[in-house]
């Protein structure tokens, strides 16, 4: 499994991905061009820190996955504030666009590739926090075999349509020298 950087020329993948039943119920976002271009192109250009990605497996693209600082979302991270969760935190979001992949335990591959790239890259980030809904139990079931802890469920205050309705909120602490949670 690869990680590459989304490019522009990836946006019809992308929006293909996004109108797929599977994605789309949980990922709701528009995938018109003008759209995914408004949403992502800003990254690519270096003008929103989010880093993203194409997952390729044995070569072939077969997913999205994105991560950012929460302190370089700051009204993300007080919609977050709710939850408890790290003030010093970072954000990761994720797809297989390929549904048939699902369920066949990349999931968890992906989200863990994701959270040790991003304790290599960003030494001081104490933990990653990720929300997903409650019906999306394949999501928050790789979260969880990916060393990920629910910490709270209830409404997130969010613009992102993905984020309507009762969402979980999990977190994976980095872990110190001796194996125990950091704070």
């Amino acid at each position: 499994m690869t990680f590459r950087v989304l490019g522009r020329l990836d946006f019809p993948l992308l929006a293909l991905w996004m109108a797929r039943p599977h994605v789309e119920m949980w990922w709701r976002e528009e995938y018109e061009p003008a759209a995914i271009e408004a949403r992502y192109g800003p990254a690519i250009d270096g003008l929103d820190s989010t880093e993203l990605f194409i997952v390729e497996y044995g070569g072939i693209p077969i997913g999205f996955a994105q991560r950012y600082l929460l302190r370089d979302n700051p009204s993300w991270q007080a919609s977050l504030s709710v939850a408890g969760g790290p003030d010093n935190g970072a954000g990761i979001d994720y797809f297989i666009g390929e549904e048939s992949l699902t369920g066949a335990g990349l999931g968890p591959r992906i989200i863990g590739r994701l959270v040790d790239d991003l304790w290599s890259s960003h030494p001081d980030i104490a933990a990653v926090v990720v929300n997903v809904a409650p019906e999306n139990r394949r999501s928050w079931r790789a979260l969880e075999k990916s060393g990920f802890t629910r910490i709270w469920t209830g409404v997130i205050e969010s613009d992102d349509p993905s984020d309507a309705g009762l969402s979980h909120v999990y977190v994976r602490h980095r872990a110190d020298s001796d194996g125990s949670a950091a704070d």
